[in-house]
């Protein structure tokens, strides 16, 4: 499942909710309310070259997603899905 539609459905069936928002350089963030944490999603690479989605900010997602119970699972799938895709180095 693709990362933003499990957010979606974890949105529809849970509170608190995940706020996703897109910076003005373009960068996709979650904010996560049971972990406090705000995690990258997604990066424009011409304009932030140097930023990149980490196995930390998928980490993050996961643990959010395990503190959302049974709401949480497709999100879980998803974000270690997306581990494959993210820069192993941070």
């Amino acid at each position: 499942m693709d990362i933003f539609k499990a957010i979606d459905a974890l949105n529809e069936s849970s509170r608190p909710q995940i706020e996703v928002v897109t910076t003005r350089s373009n960068r996709t963030i979650a904010k996560l309310p049971r972990t406090s944490r705000q995690v990258t999603l997604k990066v424009d690479p011409s304009f932030e070259e140097n930023v990149k989605v980490t196995a930390r900010d998928m980490a993050w997602l996961c643990e959010e997603a395990r503190r959302a119970s049974a709401p949480g699972m497709d999100l879980l799938e998803a974000a270690l899905g997306a581990l494959k895709d993210v820069d192993p180095d941070r």
